[in-house]
């Protein structure tokens, strides 16, 4: 069997720590990036929430508003047709 250089293994050993100390390095930062991309995810999250609930109830209060007037879509049809039929004008062209 031939002879091993001790040296060789202890430099290269000592290589493997040190890289691998780097590598911790790196996984400590990259974990730091991740809690604070998390913690802007979270806070997006919560502006998204908050912009839908005030649509809704924007939506709400203008179908609120609609209705109000006493004219319901469904029924605007039926009036034209009746105020052109009142007047003798030909229905309007789709």
């Amino acid at each position: 069997m031939g002879e091993v250089d001790i040296a060789a293994v202890l430099q290269m050993v000592a290589g493997l720590a040190t890289d691998m100390r780097e590598m911790r390095g790196e996984m400590r930062e990259m974990r730091g990036e991740m809690r604070g991309e998390m913690r802007d995810t979270r806070r997006d999250i919560g502006d998204l929430k908050h912009d839908v609930t005030s649509m809704r109830q924007a939506l709400t209060e203008y179908h609120s508003a609609v209705l109000g007037h006493g004219i319901l879509i469904s029924e605007l049809e039926d009036r034209i047709r009746r105020i052109e039929r009142h007047l003798n004008l030909p229905p309007a062209a789709a």
